[in-house]
């Protein structure tokens, strides 16, 4: 009779552990798929494969209507995340030791608290400063989030480039501005990209803050997505979510070429030559 190595038994268990790891985060996930294209209306049990629900989500005007909220939210909150960050990152550099850790601190501060409590806190400040509630409060609850991500991003990057090509540039005669535009921003592109897309995606899937800020004026998809489900989950509710799925992972894929340097690697050439000719 064969002797088991106990390291292969031990390799088997962690691959079985990992699997069912696996099937238990990614499972309801299917689950959402597959009801979108489910023709039996109560999900009980799978009767045919149908594009009916589809259809029927993006014909709806409320869909469409909540679907350019969310996409103007997540554009207008990314720009102004990253108007934030890429001063705060410049600044970072040539500040003191304890400049950068009090940015440092803030920043990390916005990513650990609880979403809920800054949320709550906005919408007091916007209550005793008498602000309506709408589109413009929560794209400022979005990039209160939004710009941290985009300064931790912003600040790897910079954390691998030198300062040797700004300073041969400025010694050639090359103005601030000059500078920054033909050496730092080339070099800062593929951040700029990442950071863009990964605050687009938080915030066109955002729920909380735009529940808190968004007043009765204003719904996104998220909070439709929600709403709906609050009564009843139908395929409707299904074929919009992997809609919302579909734009995520779409945006996670390409932030994932650019952080591979696939798609903006030569941008970074591109600043190094430009610096030269400076």
């Amino acid at each position: 009779m064969r002797r088991v190595s106990p390291k292969r038994v031990g390799g088997v268990v962690l691959t079985l552990f990992v699997l069912g790891a696996f099937i238990a985060l990614y499972a309801p996930l299917v689950l959402v798929v597959i009801n979108a294209f489910n023709k039996n209306v109560l999900l009980t049990s799978w009767a045919g494969f149908t594009w009916e629900w589809v259809k029927q989500a993006i014909d709806s005007g409320r869909v469409r209507s909540d679907f350019l909220t969310s996409a103007e939210v997540a554009i207008a909150s990314s720009v102004l995340a990253l108007a934030i960050a890429i001063p705060a990152g410049l600044w970072a550099r040539a500040a003191s030791p304890r400049g950068r850790q009090l940015l440092d601190a803030t920043t990390y501060m916005r990513i650990v608290l609880p979403e809920i409590v800054s949320a709550l806190g906005l919408l007091i400040l916007f209550s005793r400063l008498h602000i309506a509630l709408g589109i413009v409060t929560v794209i400022i609850g979005h990039v209160v989030f939004n710009s941290a991500y985009a300064i931790v991003i912003i600040q790897a990057r910079l954390a691998t480039m030198t300062t040797a090509l700004e300073e041969v540039a400025a010694d050639l005669g090359a103005r601030p501005w000059r500078v920054f535009w033909r050496v730092t921003f080339p070099f800062l592109a593929p951040a700029l990209v990442v950071a863009g897309l990964l605050a687009f995606a938080f915030s066109f899937d955002d729920v909380i803050t735009s529940t808190f800020l968004a007043g009765s004026g204003t719904e996104t998809l998220p909070m439709l997505i929600f709403g709906l489900a609050r009564f009843r989950v139908d395929p409707e509710v299904n074929a919009i979510g992997v809609g919302l799925m579909v734009i995520t992972l779409g945006c996670l894929g390409f932030t994932l070429l650019v952080a591979q340097g696939r798609v903006t690697g030569g941008l970074v050439l591109g600043g190094f030559r430009s610096g030269e000719e400076t």
